[in-house]
C-alpha cells in the first residue's frame, strides 16, 4: 500500500448507526455469524450460512487482524478472542478503549432498532449521543390502531413534532425503499385518504404491514416539511440491503422527483449508504441538488466493504462538494463494528486524498481541512440543537 494522509486522529461524528447490547463474551461463532449471514430479515426468505462458512469470510479475518494490533496479541484467532473477551469484562472500559482509538465522539443513534434503550446505552457509552426517529414503526402503529385518516394525520403530526420538541430528536430517518420503493410520487392529502382506505387489502400488505404506497410518499414528505420547519434533517436508506429492500426499486435516482418538490428542497436530505452499489447515481444527486448529502456508510456492515473502498470515496470526492459528504458505519450488534468502519473508512479517504495530493489537485492543507469536514465538521453543521 503506498503512502495516505493520516487522518487517525481526527475527531470523528458517525451520522448513521445503532446501539449495541453489553456483549462481555463473544465466541467465534457468535462473532463469526455477524459476517456471513444476509441481515436481520434473512431468515424470512429461510437461508442460513452454512456451519463451514463461519469465520471464511476476507471482512471476518479484517476484524481479527484489527483487533490482533489493538489489543497486542498474535494473528492467532484464538488468542485474539481470549483478549477480546478479557478486555470486554469491563465492558464499558472496553468500549472506552475502541472509541477512544477510532476517536469517534458522537454517535447519531436510529431509534428504528434498538438492542439496548436509550437511557441503558448511555451509561456505558460516554460519548456524545444524538438520536434519529425512524418514521415506518409509528406508521406501523398508526395504520393498525387509527380509526380513520383524519386521526392518523393528526397523530402522526403530533408524534414527529414532538420528537423535535419534546424529545430531543435530531432528524427523521426513511426505510421506504423497504416498503414500496424509492419511486415515491407527489400524492394529495386525498390521495393518501383512498390509500388508507385499502390498508385491509391483502395485496396491499407486506412484511411490515400494509403497503399503501401514496400515504406513505405523502407522509414522507409531510416529515420533510416537518424537518424543515423544526431545523432538522432527513435521512432516506438509499441503495441495496438487507433482504427485505425492493431491490428494483432502490436506486437513489428515483428519488428525483421527489427531491424536485417544493417542500423537500428547502430540507436537508441525507442518501444513507451513498445508494450503494448505485454510488454515481447518490453522487450526482448530491452534487445538482444543493440540499442532498451524501453518506459514506456500508449497506450492510461489516460484509460489504467495498462501499468503503479507496476507489468509492475517490469518485465520491470528484462530483461531490466535499461540504455535503458524511461518514456514517450503520454499525450495530457489536461496538467492534463502530470502531472497525472508522478505521477503514479513515485509510480509505486518506489514501484517496492522498492520491489528489500527489496529482496537484489538492494542497497538504486541503487533504486535511476535508478530512476533518467528512468526518466531523459536515456532521456537526447539520444540527442547529
Amino acid at each position: 500500500m503506498g503512502s495516505s494522509v493520516d487522518l487517525s486522529d481526527v475527531p470523528t461524528v458517525d451520522v448513521h448507526c445503532f446501539s449495541f447490547a453489553p456483549n462481555e463474551k463473544m465466541s467465534k461463532h457468535s462473532l463469526a455469524r455477524l459476517f456471513t449471514a444476509g441481515g436481520p430479515t434473512v431468515m424470512s426468505v429461510k437461508t442460513r450460512p452454512g456451519a463451514n462458512e463461519l469465520g471464511t469470510s476476507v471482512a471476518y479475518g479484517r476484524l481479527i487482524h484489527e483487533l490482533s494490533l489493538l489489543l497486542g496479541t498474535g494473528k492467532d484467532e484464538a488468542d485474539v478472542l481470549a483478549a477480546r473477551n478479557r478486555e470486554a469484562h469491563n465492558f464499558a472500559g472496553y468500549v472506552k478503549m475502541l472509541m477512544e482509538d477510532a476517536k469517534l465522539t458522537t454517535l447519531f443513534l436510529d431509534n428504528g432498532i434498538e438492542p439496548t434503550p436509550f437511557e441503558e446505552f448511555s451509561s456505558f457509552v460516554k460519548l456524545r449521543l444524538r438520536r434519529t426517529f425512524r418514521i415506518e414503526p409509528l406508521i406501523k402503529r398508526l395504520l393498525e390502531d387509527s380509526r380513520d385518516f383524519a386521526e392518523l394525520l393528526q397523530e402522526f403530526d403530533r408524534v414527529t413534532a414532538a420528537a423535535v420538541t419534546k424529545g430531543g430528536f435530531i432528524g427523521f430517518k426513511s426505510v421506504i425503499a423497504y416498503r414500496t420503493g424509492l419511486g415515491i410520487e407527489p400524492a394529495s392529502e386525498t390521495d393518501a385518504r383512498r390509500s388508507f382506505g385499502r390498508r385491509g387489502v391483502r395485496d396491499e400488505r407486506g412484511w411490515f404491514g400494509p403497503k399503501v404506497k401514496l400515504l406513505r410518499d405523502f407522509l414522507l414528505r409531510r416529515t420533510a416539511e416537518t424537518a424543515y420547519r423544526h431545523g432538522v434533517f432527513l435521512q432516506i436508506h438509499t441503495g441495496l440491503g438487507d433482504t427485505d429492500v425492493v431491490a428494483d426499486k432502490c436506486n437513489p435516482l428515483r428519488l428525483k422527483a421527489f427531491l424536485m418538490q417544493e417542500e423537500v428542497l428547502k430540507t436537508k436530505v441525507i442518501l444513507i449508504h451513498g445508494g450503494f452499489p448505485y454510488t454515481t447515481e447518490a453522487a450526482w444527486l448530491s452534487s445538482v441538488f444543493h440540499n442532498v448529502y451524501f453518506e459514506l456508510s456500508t449497506p450492510f456492515p461489516p460484509t460489504y466493504m467495498p462501499a468503503l473502498s479507496k476507489r468509492r470515496i475517490l469518485d465520491v470526492l470528484e462530483m461531490v462538494p466535499a461540504s455535503r459528504v458524511l461518514y456514517g458505519s450503520d454499525s450495530i450488534e457489536i461496538p467492534e463494528l463502530h470502531w472497525l468502519a472508522a478505521k477503514i473508512t479513515k485509510r480509505s479517504l486518506g489514501e484517496a486524498l492522498e492520491e489528489l495530493l500527489s496529482s496537484g489537485v489538492i494542497s497538504e492543507k486541503d487533504a486535511r481541512r476535508i478530512g476533518g469536514d467528512v468526518l466531523s465538521k459536515n456532521a456537526t453543521s447539520l444540527v442547529r440543537r
